[in-house]
């Protein structure tokens, strides 16, 4: 039996990209997927793909900056489906530019899409993740969560807040006695999903391929993983970075390329 069997998993911007391919896998080991994007067209795409192959997925539209819908949301997913297992917070963007050229809108958005958006998923399906006996959140953070992003400081914010929030959240659930929530953090790299072209990848650190993230994100949820990074690297640097004094940290960092690398940014959002 697989360790995603009988489980309802959900997940917000899987119309593509990772979300996309986090689904497929899921399905294929067992679970059901609630496929969500603000389109419905790429929502129905991956889920008519899934079905197609003899997996469970549904296919429901979510704009994930647009809290006030949530609980309705929520209510159309109990009465199509019932309540969740997993809450996957994948959707995301990211802008890159110099910080006072960047729009507010831009800024704020990032906030809003890569952090408020998440606390706000995981405060509407609370009470299913705490109801099920293995309720597991798993954040789509980054290793940028772990360090300063020059030309790209409102996503690096974004994702330090949101690895702060899944490691606020998993000591409570241990420290509240509810053993069986589970919270995953997940910090890759740049991921050659068109996010990121334009990038210059810090030396040891290469683009990571969708699909090898993917199989490390569904590894770290099977394990039950605190964090799981990628590449194995980035821990390291996350941790020169608070071992060092800040001008060694500073030089190291322009010299392996790590404070440059999102100075040509030019993906998409």
């Amino acid at each position: 039996m697989s360790d995603f069997e009988g489980s309802r998993i959900l997940i917000t911007g899987a119309g593509s990209g990772i979300g996309a391919l986090l689904a497929k896998e899921l399905a294929r080991q067992g679970a059901e997927v609630i496929v969500t994007a603000r389109r419905k067209t790429p929502a129905n795409e991956v889920t008519n793909e899934i079905v197609a192959q003899g997996h469970k997925a549904h296919a429901m539209v979510l704009d994930v900056n647009k809290t006030g819908t949530l609980e309705k949301f929520k209510a159309a997913v109990h009465e199509q489906l019932g309540p969740i297992d997993m809450l996957i917070n994948n959707a995301g963007i990211v802008v890159g530019g110099n910080f006072d050229e960047v729009s507010l809108k831009d800024h704020l958005d990032i906030m809003k899409t890569n952090t408020l958006a998440p606390i706000a998923m995981t405060h509407t399906f609370m009470d299913d993740l705490m109801a099920s006996p293995n309720g597991h959140i798993v954040n789509v953070v980054s290793a940028s969560a772990f360090l300063g992003l020059p030309w790209g400081s409102t996503y690096s914010a974004s994702k330090w807040a949101l690895l702060g929030l899944g490691e606020s959240l998993r000591q409570e659930f241990h420290e509240r006695g509810f053993h069986n929530l589970t919270v995953t953090s997940v910090c890759p790299s740049y991921i050659d999903t068109g996010m990121f072209d334009g990038v210059k990848n810090p030396l040891l650190t290469p683009m990571l391929s969708p699909e090898k993230v993917v199989a490390s994100m569904v590894k770290g949820i099977k394990d039950k993983k605190a964090l799981v990074i990628e590449p194995p690297i980035a821990r390291s640097v996350g941790l020169l970075r608070n071992a060092l004094p800040i001008p060694i940290w500073d030089r190291i960092a322009k010299l392996s390329g790590v404070s440059q690398s999102m100075r040509h940014w030019q993906g998409k959002k």
